[in-house]
């Protein structure tokens, strides 16, 4: 009430030199705030960004963890190193399409393989497909054998044979990834008994619902280390060979490049993980190391990676050790 009365008492043209300062104020306010944004918030979007709405925030360094198979999947190092510039991550062009009759290929080899074995072994009618995307048939859930370290033993000694890898190795990354749970699905996503991600499943033919299935999700492991193998086997060790590429496979290609970079540049081997390429990798969440001209796919969670190897292969040896006391005891 006291502020009407003295509002009104005032001469009118005192009341409106009042408004427009306030006006006047105002706007103001609002000018600073938009060359505030402009000046200091905004950034211009970075060029193949998939998402408009990125450019309009402030950006830090992030980790870009690539999926199983996203990037190089059965192709050559030198075609690998083009092809990661392009998939460091999942939205962006995918190789299937870039390459459609390679997956075509890679696909008939490996509906080949399935069905031979499935003609003598399970009995079941050859499957067909008729295009990399069309979702597989899977047969049901398979069922638990106990073995010496876990009830699928016998499913990794069935992909170890075919695809050329030791079982115990492939149990070690099953208990890594799902504690040997086939129906686990982890807090980023990686599904079933070999932590599969969705866009890993779809590029190999199948659902969300059938990595939940032990036997598929070993199939499509099995593919996919086969295919990050093929990077790396101009390395002669076998053993640093299967690091790489259980690296790849933990983060892919694009990040244990990058770190083989580093090491190639500083004149040590870049075909040696152990003690080399490893300590690069662990290094790709530091600033000055991801900020390098040579890393072009940015920040990468590396100490993860390097454990995540080092695990695997101490618990494989577990399992190796396992299996030959079993064979003492019979």
């Amino acid at each position: 009430m006291k502020c009407t009365q003295w509002w009104k008492s005032h001469d009118p043209s005192l009341r409106k030199r009042l408004m427009r300062t306030v006006t006047l104020s105002l706007w103001c306010a609002v000018l600073l705030g938009v060359v505030y944004y402009f000046a200091v918030v905004y950034r211009v979007p970075e060029r193949g960004s998939s998402t408009p709405s990125q450019g309009w925030v402030a950006r830090s360094p992030e980790w870009h963890d690539v999926p199983i198979a996203d990037v190089g999947a059965g192709e050559e190092y030198e075609l690998l190193e083009q092809y990661s510039e392009l998939v460091a991550l999942d939205f962006l062009l995918p190789y299937d399409s870039l390459f459609p009759w390679r997956v075509v290929l890679r696909e008939m080899a490996s509906l080949e393989e399935e069905e031979e074995e499935d003609e003598v072994e399970e009995k079941v009618q050859p499957q067909k497909a008729t295009s990399p995307s069309t979702p597989r048939t899977t047969h049901p859930q398979s069922t638990r054998q106990p073995g010496i370290v876990s009830d699928w033993d016998h499913l990794f000694r069935k992909y170890g044979e075919r695809y050329g890898w030791d079982w115990w190795v492939l149990a070690a990354i099953a208990y890594q990834e799902s504690h040997f749970r086939p129906e686990v699905v982890g807090a980023g996503g990686a599904t079933g008994l070999m932590g599969i991600m969705p866009a890993t499943g779809r590029r190999y033919g199948y659902s969300r619902a059938q990595l939940k299935q032990a036997e598929t999700s070993l199939r499509i492991a099995c593919m996919a280390l086969r295919d990050f193998g093929r990077a790396f086997a101009h390395i002669p060790d076998r053993e640093q060979r299967m690091k790489f590429t259980l690296a790849s496979y933990n983060a892919g290609s694009a990040h244990v490049l990058d770190a083989r970079r580093l090491a190639e540049r500083d004149g040590l081997n870049p075909d040696q993980w152990d003690d080399v390429v490893e300590i690069y990798m662990g290094r790709l969440d530091e600033p000055k190391y991801y900020n390098d001209p040579l890393v072009r796919h940015g920040r990468a969670n590396g100490d993860h990676t390097v454990r995540y190897v080092s695990e695997v292969f101490t618990r494989a040896h577990t399992y190796k050790n396992k299996e030959q006391q079993h064979a003492t005891a019979e």
